[in-house]
């Protein structure tokens, strides 16, 4: 009798402190949606980074905008005695110099794609800086980068320079000289930064570099435009000035003859093969809210893991990252990338 309740109380401790944890934890864990309200505060533009050094202007190309700088844990140092080459062009036959290992040695990384309706924006901007620095004193190596822009550069250009940014972090030195886990690679975007991140995440199967491995292992997206078609024109859609600005991107005068726009939207690109994603979009921002919620339902539809974090108010893209949601972002990315 004694044994079988000190059994019965065992079992009631154990599954009180399962539901404490649970309780206590903001954290994303599985496929979800929620509801959220935001402090009207940048939570890591609040923030002191004792010890964070931060790799500025390193070249993963040519061109003088395909630059990027890494935020390294403080505990980290870069190995100077290797030194990162840039990436040549993207070659349908050439792969990577290197290929996902997965073997858990090095430290998990993340690529960072700074947003400005793909016209403007720079890495080196305090709260893209900040972000940064954030995500590398939770533990991530972050390259942020830099990339051509329109409509000097029209699609496909910045998704070419954050493809060949990624070539850049796959190769050999860099993982050497960063202390990188290959196996270990997330991606990050906000605005037009997050519909690179998730192009870049929906097509990276495809690419000959990825040939013997998925190279991203999880994705996050705050505020990424997802259907750049006819779609985003209507009555629901973004307004005049932003299809403007789609319309610059996508080189075209036009929806109507404008077959850049398909491709440059991740709803119509997903896969089973797709990394497990965290989207965060603001109720009432400019980019419409559906875009979001139907890029998840795809993504879904595919199998693919999901968080959605809807965010009352106005907050677009980074902007949303008050403490919590800085900490759910951190939280998914850990849980994805260990």
């Amino acid at each position: 009798m004694r044994s079988g309740r000190r059994s019965l109380l065992a079992l009631v401790a154990a599954v009180l402190a399962i539901g404490a944890v649970a309780s206590c934890s903001a954290d994303p864990v599985g496929d979800e949606n929620r509801t959220v309200t935001a402090d009207p505060v940048i939570y890591p533009l609040s923030l002191r980074y004792h010890g964070i050094d931060v790799v500025a202007d390193v070249p993963y190309g040519s061109d003088d905008l395909q630059r990027l700088d890494v935020c390294l844990p403080a505990d980290s140092a870069p190995d100077t005695t290797a030194t990162p080459t840039p990436t040549p062009a993207p070659s349908a036959s050439v792969p990577s110099a290197s290929a996902p290992s997965g073997s858990g040695s090095g430290r998990p990384a993340v690529l960072m794609i700074h947003g400005g309706s793909w016209s403007h924006g720079d890495k080196a901007t305090a709260a893209y800086r900040s972000v940064c620095k954030y995500l590398a004193s939770e533990g991530f190596v972050t390259f942020n980068v830099d990339y051509r822009l329109a409509p000097t550069d029209p699609f496909p250009a910045g998704l070419d320079d954050v493809r060949r940014a990624l070539d850049w972090v796959f190769r050999s030195t860099t993982l050497s000289t960063y202390d990188v886990d290959s196996g270990r690679v997330g991606v990050f975007g906000g605005s037009a930064g997050g519909n690179l991140a998730a192009m870049l995440a929906v097509t990276d199967h495809d690419s000959a570099a990825s040939a013997r491995g998925d190279r991203i292992r999880a994705v996050v997206d705050l505020s990424g435009p997802t259907d750049l078609t006819s779609r985003s024109t209507e009555a629901d859609g973004v307004s005049a000035s932003f299809q403007r600005k789609q319309l610059l991107y996508l080189g075209c005068r036009s929806y109507t003859d404008c077959p850049a726009a398909r491709r440059a939207s991740p709803e119509y690109h997903v896969t089973a093969d797709t990394a497990p994603f965290f989207i965060g979009h603001s109720t009432d921002e400019f980019i419409p809210l559906w875009e979001s919620q139907e890029f998840a339902t795809t993504l879904r539809e595919h199998d693919v893991p999901v968080t959605f974090v809807a965010v009352e108010g106005t907050a677009h893209s980074i902007a949303q990252l008050d403490e919590a949601m800085s900490r759910r972002v951190a939280s998914f990315l850990r849980q994805h990338l260990g």
